[in-house]
């Protein structure tokens, strides 16, 4: 399933003067309550990466008949995997520009996310291997070109996640990268 119990969160005490002075010097800044590293943004490009290389490497080699119509996880193909990440990746990616003042995606929120997933699965079920892959790439190369623009202090951005919940922009970003590692 795409949503799993959340683990505690711990949040850093809160620096003192010349503890804030330090961090602004180290690079590390204080957004929203919470410290943020200023290679934050670096990091969560790098688990993009790394994720979606990981990923890639999984299905290298496989005849594109096998991704396309052997059962993979329940009853869903590899292609049906990789469009449900394709499709994720679109809605959560909406939900992070509305988040910094982008337009309110106009289906946001899913409130059905199984119907969703199905239609979805549905939708891509006629496309060929080919498609789903380089569409799943394009999702991933939006993601990363969206970090690039990101500074440090937005990752503490609030806002609506595709499925309803609010949330900081930061765990939107690292919900991204735990999909595709699932």
């Amino acid at each position: 399933s795409y949503h799993r119990p959340r683990r505690p969160r711990t949040r850093p005490q809160a620096a003192t003067i010349s503890g804030r002075q330090q961090a602004m010097q180290s690079g590390v800044e204080e957004t929203m309550g919470e410290r943020v590293e200023g290679s934050e943004v670096q990091r969560l490009r790098a688990e993009v990466v790394r994720a979606h290389d990981r990923f890639t490497a999984l299905v290298a080699g496989i005849d594109p008949v096998v991704l396309e119509t052997n059962p993979a996880v329940g009853s869903w193909s590899v292609r049906d995997v990789t469009g449900h990440l394709a499709d994720w990746h679109r809605e959560m990616l909406d939900a992070a520009e509305h988040i910094l003042g982008g337009p309110k995606p106009r289906h946001h929120p899913i409130k059905h996310t199984q119907s969703f997933n199905t239609m979805s699965a549905a939708v891509r079920g006629t496309e060929p291997w080919e498609q789903v892959a380089a569409d799943l790439e394009a999702a991933r190369d939006r993601a990363l070109a969206f970090l690039d623009r990101l500074t440090p202090e937005q990752l503490g951005a609030i806002g609506p996640f595709p499925w309803g919940e609010v949330g900081r922009l930061h765990r939107l970003i690292e919900e991204m990268v735990e999909h595709v590692d699932e």
